[in-house]
């Protein structure tokens, strides 16, 4: 298995200067190294499984005013872990953290961080293709996919992404219909959280202008990066061809890259340098910017467009 990108070099400096990227790249590196240093000060709950990092810092592209987006897991596949204990693993893990002097706030309730996620509650096999189930299981079912790496034990977060991945697999209906590889439905389950987070955003903070604006300019960078990029992670995996576990261990591979790796991959060099040119650009407002100006700059407007163009059309309209 590849190195996750923690453990790797920036790895675009050969295609274009991007001196914002490649700091951004350094500064996660640190801050997942003081992250493992806060969560490892004393022993761990014997029910955690694995820590992984979403978001900026799992994409490598943190930032002073990134959130940390942590997905604290217990195993409680053989052995229940009662709520209470599951709020204590994560209070625990939050506080070392605020002890270490990492600038970051524990989540809000509600959302996809601000509680542990139950290794039992994503591999659920009676919640298969039922569109309302837990939401904030779904979401962390796909967070877990779409841009996680681990930060602390390495091998259960592989195992649990490989769970995952075979809880994905359906034969019975792409066989019939002669469709190509056995991730049809996980394709379409990431094109439905992908709408749902679209629509979502035309009305999320609708009564703040600035955070409205900030919101919805990430969904056209970064989010649509995160989701063209998996899609075509499942394309390339489902080329390698062969059984269902090839299939699997190879898209497992193309996840121990980040996004913008798996979009480069196969571009000319023009065509890497301009997308990640265009990237940057975005990522720079976005990191920079002050959280009460709604004004989008006309080269935010063009950086956006590239990207659009970068993009498959299935992702971006």
């Amino acid at each position: 298995m590849k190195p996750c990108p923690q453990q790797r070099c920036f790895p675009f400096s050969a295609i274009a200067r991007l001196p914002n990227l490649s700091d951004a790249w350094r500064l996660s590196q640190e801050t997942i190294e003081r992250l493992q240093r806060a969560l490892l000060c004393e022993p761990l709950s014997d029910h955690l499984a694995c820590v992984a990092i979403s978001g900026s810092l799992g994409r490598m592209e943190y930032h002073a005013a990134s959130d940390l987006d942590l997905l604290i897991v217990v195993d409680d596949r053989q052995t229940t872990v009662s709520d209470e204990t599951a709020k204590t693993t994560f209070d625990d893990a939050w506080q070392r953290i605020d002890a270490a002097g990492l600038d970051a706030s524990p989540p809000k309730p509600g959302g996809v961080f601000s509680q542990c996620v139950s290794w039992r509650a994503l591999t659920d096999t009676a919640v298969r293709g039922v569109v309302n189930e837990d939401v904030t299981t779904f979401g962390q079912r796909m967070q877990l996919l779409l841009d996680a790496q681990p930060v602390l034990h390495h091998q259960s977060f592989v195992d649990l992404q490989a769970e995952l991945l075979n809880w994905y697999v359906e034969t019975r209906v792409s066989d019939l219909f002669e469709e190509t590889g056995p991730f049809g439905w996980l394709r379409q389950d990431v094109q439905r959280y992908w709408r749902s987070i679209w629509s979502r955003a035309y009305w999320l903070h609708a009564d703040d202008v600035a955070k409205s604006a900030e919101i919805n300019v990430k969904l056209r960078s970064s989010r649509a990066a995160i989701i063209a990029a998996f899609l075509k992670a499942i394309d390339a995996a489902e080329h390698a061809a062969g059984e269902t576990s090839v299939v699997i261990a190879a898209l497992q591979r193309q996840l121990t890259t980040t996004p913008l790796e798996r979009l480069t991959a196969g571009l000319s060099a023009s065509q890497a340098s301009e997308l990640l040119d265009s990237y940057q650009t975005v990522w720079h407002f976005l990191a920079s910017r002050n959280s009460t100006d709604s004004s989008l700059p006309r080269q935010i407007r063009d950086a956006l467009r590239t990207l659009r163009t970068c993009l498959p059309d299935s992702v971006t309209e």
